[in-house]
């Protein structure tokens, strides 16, 4: 699997898969986040540069979590 469809099966294993879309979306341009625009980012980093978590419905300490949880699984690749 690579890392794109991991960060997506993370995603829906944290159940925030449409939450992020939408706030990416929003946030970019409405823009969406596909494959290719993945490879020319930071995965490591995706959260904290994908959009500003506290104009998110979830707001800033639901998105500093499932940050953290992402980091933990990405590191341990």
């Amino acid at each position: 699997m690579g890392s794109y469809q991991l960060f997506r099966a993370f995603l829906r294993t944290q159940e925030c898969e449409a939450a992020f879309d939408r706030a990416f979306y929003n946030h970019n341009g409405f823009t969406h986040l596909d494959e290719a625009l993945w490879e020319a980012g930071d995965a490591e980093c995706i959260f904290a540069h994908a959009f500003d978590w506290s104009v998110t419905p979830e707001g800033r300490e639901y998105w500093l979590a499932i940050d953290k949880r992402w980091f933990k699984l990405y590191a341990s690749l």
